[in-house]
């Protein structure tokens, strides 16, 4: 559905906001591209419609080269990608009615309300047709905006940041409308955010973006439980509860100073059997005390991904055998801390 291939936009001063970026999305994907601020990801995005036009590179829409169209041409293509946006970006003089039916051509005045309310159905805000958007919850707005940026059937919904200015509650509710519009409508979605959490939610592929280059793509899950790159670790770290060991660390807290002999580790399982007791059974076997200091468990992709911070203590052969029965459970061990070496 959209190849970009080779792509390239740079901005006044020598900002390389894009550089010599190649990616694939398929019909009906729901695709994330994650990257911090100023990565390069919402310029990108505005590349797909040509909202910003690249200085270089290929921009194939269903097989259809873009940079190629003429501006009537163009302007008929860009009425098969719909965008929303952060800040919603309604009329506020006009009523939700008005703001829905403003990309509408071509159509009767009796037409047009039958279609908006068609919409507003679709986006389950059907008795807000008079309202304006000063009269709206933040995710009332958003509704507004999905529902004017499907008014005319597009086949691609283009995301930029369309949630980060929404409560962690709306953000939920709004993710699952995109699912369902997916699912209902056949869209393509791409998902432009800063939030991991975002991406792990909704989508099914994603690419990683720093610098205006991606750095990593695949599958959320893989991306999710096993990051290749640095900043995609980073990414990983701020959806997991266990990352507040290094804060508990750097903090000297209570909580993880670690008596002569015992060792912290953290332990990291990807679709493990959660019916099997693997703390208790290796507490037992091994004849040590494994303290839990922290845990995390999430579902990405419909697979369970987390893991525990922990503190071994017993006899240091035995704390050996029970890091090896994990590693043979195919848990990835890391010992952050050994009191053995650096109490």
């Amino acid at each position: 559905m959209i190849e970009l291939e080779h792509i390239v936009k740079n901005f006044t001063g020598g900002i390389h906001a894009v550089n010599d970026v190649s990616l694939t999305i398929n019909d009906g994907d729901i695709y994330g591209i994650i990257g911090f601020s100023g990565a390069g990801k919402s310029t990108l995005v505005r590349c797909i419609n040509l909202l910003e036009r690249p200085d270089s590179g290929h921009v194939r829409i269903d097989g259809v080269e873009m940079t190629e169209l003429k501006p009537k041409e163009l302007y008929r293509a860009r009425t098969k990608i719909g965008m929303i946006f952060q800040q919603f970006n309604l009329m506020p003089s006009r009523t939700v009615m008005q703001n829905v039916a403003y990309p509408l051509r071509s159509m009767t005045a009796e037409q047009k309300r039958a279609k908006v309310r068609e919409l507003l159905a679709l986006v389950d805000i059907p008795d807000k047709e008079n309202a304006y958007p000063s009269e709206l919850s933040g995710g009332q707005k958003q509704r507004v905006a999905i529902a004017r940026a499907l008014a005319n059937d597009p086949t691609i919904l283009l995301c930029d940041e369309a949630t980060s200015a929404l409560d962690p509650q709306t953000t939920g509710a709004i993710l699952q409308l995109l699912k369902d519009l997916n699912r209902k409508l056949g869209l393509t979605i791409v998902v432009i955010t800063h939030e991991m959490e975002v991406v792990k939610n909704i989508c099914l592929k994603a690419a990683v973006m720093d610098a205006g280059r991606i750095i990593e793509t695949g599958d959320v899950f893989t991306i999710f439980s096993q990051p290749q790159h640095q900043v995609t670790r980073n990414f990983v770290r701020t959806t997991s509860n266990l990352s507040k060991i290094e804060t508990l660390i750097r903090d000297d807290s209570p909580m993880v100073r670690l008596k002569k002999g015992e060792v912290m580790a953290r332990l990291v399982y990807i679709h493990a059997d959660v019916s099997e007791p693997l703390i208790s059974y290796a507490s037992r076997a091994f004849d040590i005390e494994i303290n839990i200091i922290l845990a995390d468990v999430e579902v990405v992709a419909g697979v369970m991904v987390g893991g525990t911070v922990v503190i071994f203590n017993g006899e240091r052969d035995r704390i050996n055998q029970a890091i090896e029965y994990y590693l043979s459970k195919n848990i990835n061990v890391e010992v952050i801390r050994d009191a053995g070496t650096d109490a």
